[in-house]
């Protein structure tokens, strides 16, 4: 067996071999044609790029209030407050109306690295009880101190006096023009009020309507209300009258139930203070009256929020709260370490009024269909409500 395989294995040898020594064969035109199709379908035109499309700006954010920010950033920038330099926000109540205002003075604190404190009189007689706050930070030397005037011609002294002592003095929330202080940092109340007027023109178009509010001495009660008569005049709502709580919420609650009982017909509510629309809402749904009673409801806490939601609270007019911390925290400390009048010579741009002392803070107006996007807006900034 052995020698008849010989021959066999030697033939496969050498054909492997004469295989291997072969010379190549040249490719044809095919070949060729084949492989410069293949080369142009790789080394196609690639498709037109999608083009991504700009962000929409939100309505709601206030692009110059971030610029003021960004401006008194760099007037310091590279300078420090005098030692053991501290300052204090001074609100006129306790509510949650003041937790961004709070969120905002926090921030420039952290971003300074200068203390800020954050402050609210308690009590049945919180005029008084301010009066003492402001007192007492003005014999502790604050450098700076900002406060929203329960009543503003009872601060003219205390205020006088810090002035002469050489602390800057600025008004946010509720304005006390006559006091002294440098600048006011705030909506227009008037303009709100009007803002206010137009709104329930909107949604109620004809009827009564009553308004609920907190302080009856201060300024920006006065002049939202002011602004919501002179907004009404000559349309088809009448404003009845306005019913005062001084900042209690029981008294507010039972102002919105006695309303309801004392106008049957009753069309709806403006509320002008923050907490009066959670009360007027409550008082309204208790009575059954949700969406045949209107509420158009100052500020955007987060009760009112879910009223919005829910139907009851048809139109907010929300302030930019945060900024009346943010702010008064940067001023405060720019004052304190540039001078009153260079500050003021930064924020020139951006005052109004017959002094030119007045950082209007501008107005949003939320309905119910541009609710969520207020909201987007808040979450952008980390604050729930303001």
């Amino acid at each position: 067996m052995k020698r008849k395989l010989l021959p066999i294995t030697l033939l496969l040898i050498v054909s492997l071999i004469l295989g291997a020594c072969a010379p190549a064969v040249a490719p044809t035109p095919e070949t060729i044609i084949v492989k410069e199709t293949v080369t142009v379908i790789q080394t196609a035109a690639p498709e037109e790029p999608v083009v991504a499309e700009e962000p929409v700006a939100n309505p709601y954010k206030p692009d110059n209030l971030f610029e003021i920010v960004t401006k008194l950033q760099a007037a310091v920038e590279g300078k420090t407050a005098p030692a053991g330099a501290k300052y204090v926000l001074l609100t006129n109540a306790v509510t949650p109306f003041w937790t961004a205002a709070q969120i905002g003075l926090s921030r420039a604190s952290s971003e300074l690295n200068v203390p800020m404190f954050f402050n609210a009189p308690a009590g049945t007689d919180a005029n008084s009880a301010q009066l003492s706050m402001l007192d007492t930070f003005i014999n502790d030397q604050y450098n700076a101190i900002t406060f929203s005037a329960i009543n503003p011609k009872a601060v003219n002294d205390y205020v006088a006096r810090g002035i002469g002592e050489g602390i800057n003095f600025l008004a946010t929330d509720s304005d006390a023009s006559d006091s002294g202080r440098a600048v006011y940092i705030g909506m227009s109340d008037y303009n709100a009020g009007r803002a206010a007027a137009e709104a329930a023109i909107n949604i109620i178009g004809e009827g009564t309507v009553v308004g609920l509010v907190g302080y009856a001495t201060a300024t920006n009660a006065l002049e939202r209300i002011r602004g919501i008569q002179d907004g009404l005049e000559g349309s088809k709502i009448v404003y009845l009258e306005t019913l005062y709580d001084d900042v209690q919420m029981e008294k507010a609650l039972s102002n919105a139930e006695t309303a309801l009982q004392k106008y049957p017909d009753l069309s709806g509510f403006i509320t002008i203070y923050s907490y009066n629309g959670p009360m007027a809402g409550q008082a309204v749904k208790a009575a059954g009256k949700q969406g045949d009673v209107k509420i158009v409801a100052f500020d955007a806490e987060p009760e009112t929020q879910k009223l919005a939601e829910e139907g009851v609270v048809q139109a907010m007019i929300g302030q930019r709260v945060y900024f009346y911390g943010y702010l008064s925290g940067y001023i405060m400390h720019v004052m304190t370490v540039l001078g009153k009048d260079a500050t003021l010579e930064i924020l020139q741009p951006y005052l109004i009024g017959d002094n030119k002392d007045h950082l209007d803070t501008g107005i949003d107006v939320i309905y119910s269909d541009t609710i969520n996007l207020y909201k987007d807006y808040l979450n952008s900034i980390g604050i729930a409500s303001q």
